[in-house]
């Protein structure tokens, strides 16, 4: 057999590759083509094909991150026999998968690397705050009349590590002014309008954007005046509490 013929591809580096779902892999897979007598081969061709474990089945969304995108990829051995995949662009969906290096005319076994992609970790925040311009208007922002609602909320923001915390979602739940503990009475005080209009005072707001911003929806009042408390919490345990008053009609401007 002629030294310049790939008669096998060697695997360099670990065969485990992980990352993240929707991350770059931080490690390509990569071989290297040696003839019959160990030495490498260069400028042989070598194709890197993803597939499902076993080399079958749906690839997740992993992907080569070429343009455009593809699960497939031909690369050629450089002056030391070595060839590198393209970076891999981990998909949405969680599993374990296989990247097959082979080259035409080598019958042994292919050069088969794993991948495994992980569930991506739940954004956290370390900090919540109100974010409002016009802060001197924050404690009218904060009080309405009964049968009624607050005239404008305030937005949210929420950093990790003084960084924007992009994704986070955060519960909101209205409490009595005494309601430390977290007990929820969920039968009085102000509340979130939830599907076909019924009344909630615990609800998961949508992502924080990019800027770590969230938007409070709507709160309104029923007829019991009172203080109450607005609760909000992240998954990590991240915790901002601001009160609320609401009174009796009359007691100030109305907004409908």
């Amino acid at each position: 057999m002629d030294h310049r013929t790939v008669a096998r591809l060697e695997p360099l580096g670990s065969r485990e590759l992980d990352a993240e779902a929707g991350a770059a892999f931080g490690r390509q897979p990569q071989v290297r083509a040696l003839d019959a007598h160990g030495h490498p081969v260069p400028g042989a061709r070598i194709t890197f094909r993803i597939g499902g474990t076993g080399g079958v089945g749906s690839t997740g969304g992993l992907r080569f991150a070429t343009t455009p995108a593809t699960t497939l990829a031909t690369v050629t051995s450089d002056p030391h026999g070595a060839a590198t995949a393209p970076a891999l662009q981990a998909g949405d969906h969680p599993g374990r998968y296989t990247v097959v290096a082979t080259t035409p005319g080598v019958r042994g076994p292919a050069a088969v690397f794993t991948t495994t992609v992980r569930p991506a970790a739940e954004p956290t925040a370390d900090r919540l705050e109100l974010w409002d311009p016009e802060t001197a208007n924050l404690p009218e922002l904060l009080r309405a009349e009964t049968g009624s609602r607050f005239p404008g909320l305030p937005s949210l923001r929420a950093t990790d590590r003084a960084r924007p915390a992009s994704g986070v979602r955060i519960t909101a739940t209205l409490l009595p002014a005494d309601g430390a503990d977290g007990t929820v009475d969920g039968t009085v005080g102000p509340y979130f309008e939830g599907a076909h209009g019924v009344a909630v005072r615990t609800l998961t707001l949508p992502p924080a954007g990019a800027d770590g911003r969230v938007t409070l929806p709507t709160l309104f009042t029923d007829q019991c005046p009172g203080t109450y408390t607005l609760r909000l919490t992240t998954p990590s345990g991240t915790v901002l509490d601001f009160p609320l008053t609401v009174t009796p009609p009359g007691s100030g401007p109305r907004t409908s």
